[in-house]
């Protein structure tokens, strides 16, 4: 029962607007605030994503046919790894190595940063790739090759402006993925920890919190609300950066 007093439901005409949770903490500053782990997340994972798949893609893509296939049988090799299996992997590691990470300024959630990019560069590295290929077979690049000049002058100055409409497309794509799989997995406990706090965080204890006895609906769906509304948001930016790239091209 001293619980269920403490918990104050959504009401519009006075503070607090969204309720508190269990704990009588205001939900619309903890949504605020899990906004801010989850957008870091979803954008330094996304960046670690890039740098790891663009560069990967485009050695591939323009490298030999013999490179192209070794790599992307390592590819797909790495996609074949159960996620759930990395993440405790990593977070092990971050177990065993803590005190030394900490010494560094690498703690929990800069690691997870690192994982939950690490799980989604193949894509990037897949669509590059194909840019690659495609843009390699070009008079300009014959034309640049026939002068002299070096296959990293040509990379800088000639293939990847032609790449920035894919890595834009890729990063707004990759962008809500990485935002939903770290909601995942903190929902399963295995991603942000207290006292920090994500969207998938507030859901998780929300759905702790719920039982017979206590009507605490709001502490579940308020972080789902804003949850699928960021979602949806960076899906119409997707589709309509998709449909940019595809008028220009």
């Amino acid at each position: 029962m001293q619980v269920s007093q403490q918990l104050v439901p959504p009401q519009i005409t006075s503070a607090p607007f969204l309720g508190t949770d269990a704990q009588g903490r205001d939900m619309l500053s903890r949504l605020i605030y899990g906004a801010r782990i989850s957008l870091s997340v979803g954008i330094f994972g996304t960046l670690v994503a890039l740098l790891i798949g663009v560069p990967f893609g485009a050695v591939a893509g323009l490298g030999s046919s013999r490179r192209d296939g070794l790599m992307m049988r390592l590819a797909d090799a790495l996609e074949s790894i159960p996620m759930v299996v990395f993440i405790l992997f990593m977070l092990s590691v971050l177990q065993e190595y803590r005190i030394e990470l900490a010494t560094v300024g690498f703690g929990r959630l800069q690691l997870f940063f690192v994982a939950i990019g690490v799980l989604f560069w193949l894509p990037t590295a897949r669509v590059v790739r194909a840019e690659c290929l495609g843009i390699k077979k070009k008079a300009f690049v014959d034309a640049a090759h026939s002068q002299g000049m070096s296959s990293l002058h040509i990379f800088r100055h000639h293939i990847l402006p032609q790449l920035w409409p894919a890595i834009g497309s890729m990063l707004i794509i990759t962008l809500p993925r990485v935002i939903l799989m770290e909601a995942f997995l903190s929902f399963l406990g295995l991603g942000v920890e207290a006292p920090a706090v994500s969207w998938g965080r507030l859901a998780s204890d929300g759905m702790a919190t719920l039982n017979p006895l206590v009507d605490a609906g709001w502490l579940l769906y308020l972080p789902s609300i804003a949850l699928v509304g960021c979602l949806l948001l960076f899906q119409r930016l997707a589709s309509w950066a998709r449909d940019y790239v595809n008028l220009n091209t």
